[in-house]
């Protein structure tokens, strides 16, 4: 069959990240195929909004592929690559691909952008957070009005960078019942770049009622012992994909081993009234 170049780069990764003796994810290593899986792909039920609900409760985690237009998405990554470069000068423009590459200079680490206005409520990258396609979306999925949080959470991770296993839910615990969060990458990345990846079955766990939680922690009681066995699942993305999951759902990403910056936006979202943005 006939590849693009992006869809060539996808599949190596594809096949590269499955391969890997083991990934790190937060502050556990997994091997491919075993404790760490491949997503499963929602996208052939996206026209079906009550399965895609009944997939958030079962599963946790839905992950739609193509959701937005990818030249809408590459916009929004070009106002934070080039935030990072004129803004923080970290980007590395004498390696291939130039600024949108988002090669990181040296031993520059990559930082978390949330809040600053420039970047999160520039009308490139509203474009993409508050899309109608994803307003429409949601409020078939949660059959109500969405709305979003007027904050937006922007991460961004270099090489040997990654994030620790977390819940958002304690974020948020005075509203966070009801609450979705929303997972968008504003680039192509393979989990050997840093990826977002979700432990199954952690929406499930009793913790997030009981009182006297750990609001320090970002881990609900029990998670320790619940993790020993549980399956961890990521996938590669393109611009345009998105993730939607529970807020209770414990999540980490995979490490960036690469010399490419991942660049993500995060939405959190409230499934009955409430549609925002998240990490």
């Amino acid at each position: 069959k006939n590849l693009s170049e992006t869809e060539e780069m996808m599949e190596k990764g594809q096949r590269s990240w499955m391969d890997e003796a083991s990934i790190r994810v937060g502050n556990s290593k997994f091997k491919p195929g075993k404790q760490l899986k491949e997503m499963v792909d929602s996208t052939d039920i996206l026209g079906r909004p009550k399965e895609l609900r009944k997939r958030i409760d079962n599963d946790g985690y839905v992950l739609l592929r193509g959701v937005l237009d990818e030249k809408t998405v590459l916009k929004a990554r070009k106002v934070v690559v080039s935030a990072l470069d004129s803004e923080w000068n970290v980007i590395d423009k004498k390696k291939g691909g130039g600024v949108m590459a988002a090669k990181m200079a040296g031993k520059s680490k990559g930082f978390l952008l949330t809040g600053y206005r420039p970047i999160t409520h520039h009308k490139d990258v509203l474009e993409t957070l508050e899309n109608p396609i994803l307003a429409n979306l949601f409020a078939a999925i949660f059959e109500d009005t969405p709305t979003t949080f007027d904050n937006k959470w922007v991460r961004v991770q270099s090489t040997g960078q990654y994030t620790d296993e977390h819940s958002d839910f304690f974020r948020f615990a005075h509203c966070a019942h009801s609450l979705c969060v929303c997972w968008m990458p504003l680039g192509d990345y393979t989990p050997l770049d840093g990826t977002l990846a979700v432990c199954c079955g952690s929406h499930k766990l009793t913790g997030y009622t009981k009182s006297g939680m750990d609001m320090k922690s970002e881990l609900p009681e029990g998670f320790e012992k619940f993790a020993k066995d549980a399956i961890w699942r990521t996938a590669s993305f393109k611009a345009g994909d998105i993730l939607i999951f529970d807020i209770r759902m414990v999540h980490a990403s995979t490490m960036n081993t690469t010399d490419v910056s991942e660049v993500l936006i995060f939405r959190r979202s409230d499934r009955d009234v409430l549609l925002g943005f998240s990490n």
